[in-house]
């Protein structure tokens, strides 16, 4: 599968809490916690949550990125 066809799969990848919480490995009390400080991308249909999986991908990138600056900047000082 070419990198373009990846791309648009997992734009169109539509998860559940329960389904957020396996990817990520943590609790579904803990994504839901998540969601309501804002912290993860979501979107509510009703009364359930939906997830795109392209932007917790892009959220878990920022993540790291901002972890991997605070580490540096420490050990820098």
């Amino acid at each position: 599968m070419t990198k373009n066809v990846q791309v648009k799969k997992d734009y169109l990848t539509i998860l559940t809490v329960r389904e957020v919480a396996e990817y990520l490995r943590m609790s579904e009390t803990k994504v839901y916690r998540l969601v309501k400080e804002h912290h993860l991308p979501a979107v509510r249909i009703g009364k359930v949550w939906r997830f795109r999986k392209d932007l917790l991908d892009d959220w878990l990138s920022q993540c790291t990125e901002s972890n991997l600056k605070a580490d540096s900047e420490s050990v820098n000082s």
